[in-house]
């Protein structure tokens, strides 16, 4: 649309990632949620000492300085925006301290969860072209995305996220939206069942805030460990997004997932010390938590990931289901589980054995599989191909936000530029 390079912004509901599109990655990961002073401001003292001074608190780096009535609030849910003032706020943080540039300068595309609503997509034009008087904008499915960033034109994504794992259906492109099956065993769910495995074992989390030094102990033994005196009265909603980054950090470093008759007692071990200087070797517990997303045993009345893909599939038209069961697409950041990929595809290929034959596509790069959606997106805004789908600052001033829900499909492009 213009000599100038494009954006592309995907937002999640555990992190909004942006940058420009001749990049390989999204420049920024920052956290979907922010900081609100609900009296609008921070002592003198403690403004000077972190030389900031703002009622909205955005991003990794300022979201973990400990301050005295920050309440932190959610932007997104289930991949939808729901504080647009929040967002709006992100954005111009994200142009102004990341991005350093323009935005009237850049075209930008968003990708977008498969259950957006016409009012949130007309919101965000709105927002783009009045607030920001960004030239063009496209909007494309995150799916479709994902796919694309795979060169696959039909398949099924597998999109397992912070709140929820969905399986979605693309053809030729086109996000199927009547046969997209969810699941709330997302990232989210799996950090509960750590806690609540924690809290049985009775294995404190400390977050990292509150410590002040620690002694080294044996594995297993009471730690020893002081509290800092010097930290504000902060808010439950902050000091339990602290406490969560500790339960993440034990999942992403401790969690994996185990091959499908494997015995739990033969498999390997893993150390891991909390910020209090806690200790252990964890053994088949690492194992048997993330197993509630596979084993309908262990979840009760929920539905297996292996299950929503066939269900999924089932929901298609019989001619096209063998042509999604060989293009299954893995992505978002709970499949970083370490063994997730490969089992996933030996429950979907020994659970439906009618099935002629099931490839599963799981980047090695994490940040590849983690940032799918990204990618294609910025792919998508740089193929010359899909020139017209553009919708333009003039379209916008011309005809509204009416047309965009008519013709933004962007999830509609044939993928054969890979042909």
């Amino acid at each position: 649309m213009d000599t100038h390079i494009p954006l592309a912004f995907d937002a999640g509901s555990h992190s909004i990632r942006f940058g420009f599109c001749n990049d390989r990655t999204p420049s920024s990961d920052i956290p979907a949620v922010f900081g609100d002073m609900l009296n609008g401001k921070e002592s003198v003292e403690h403004t000077n000492r972190i030389g900031e001074n703002s009622k909205y608190k955005v991003d990794t780096n300022t979201l973990c300085v400990p301050r005295e009535g920050m309440e932190l609030i959610n932007i997104m849910d289930k991949g939808l925006i729901q504080d647009w003032d929040a967002f709006e706020n992100l954005m111009e943080y994200a142009y102004s301290s990341c991005l350093f540039t323009d935005p009237k300068f850049h075209s930008i595309i968003f990708t977008e969860s498969p259950m957006n609503t016409d009012k949130n997509r007309e919101k965000l034009m709105e927002l783009l072209f009045e607030k920001f008087n960004v030239p063009a904008m496209m909007l494309c499915k995150n799916s479709a995305a994902a796919a694309f960033s795979c060169g696959v034109q039909t398949g099924i994504v597998v999109d397992s996220g912070a709140t929820h794992t969905t399986a979605v259906p693309v053809y030729e492109g086109y996000v199927m939206t009547g046969a997209i099956v969810s699941s709330p065993m997302g990232g989210d769910f799996i950090l509960n069942k750590c806690e609540q495995y924690l809290s049985e074992n009775n294995i404190d989390v400390i977050p990292h805030y509150l410590i002040a030094n620690k002694k080294p102990v044996n594995a297993r033994e009471i730690p020893i460990w002081s509290r800092k005196n010097t930290v504000p009265n902060v808010t439950n909603s902050w000091h339990n997004y602290m406490c969560k980054s500790v339960v993440e950090d034990f999942k992403h470093t401790v969690l994996e997932v185990a091959d499908r008759d494997a015995i739990l007692s033969n498999l390997p071990t893993c150390h891991y010390e909390f910020p209090n200087g806690y200790n252990q070797e964890f053994g088949s517990e690492r194992f048997i938590i993330p197993e509630f997303l596979f084993n309908t045993n262990l979840s009760y009345d929920l539905t297996s990931l292996s299950r929503i893909v066939h269900l999924c599939a089932e929901m298609c038209h019989s001619k096209i289901i063998n042509e999604l069961y060989a293009n299954i697409i893995v992505t978002g950041g709970n499949s970083l589980i370490k063994g997730f990929p490969r089992r996933l595809h030996s429950e979907i290929a020994g659970n439906f054995r009618n099935i002629s034959r099931v490839k599963l596509t799981a980047p090695i790069d994490s940040s590849i599989r983690r940032f799918g959606a990204w990618i294609g997106g910025a792919l998508l805004a740089t193929t010359a191909k899909l020139n017209h789908l553009w919708y333009s600052s003039n379209d916008y001033h011309e005809n509204g936000t009416n047309e965009i829900n008519h013709n933004y499909h962007v999830n509609k492009f044939r993928l054969n530029i890979h042909r």
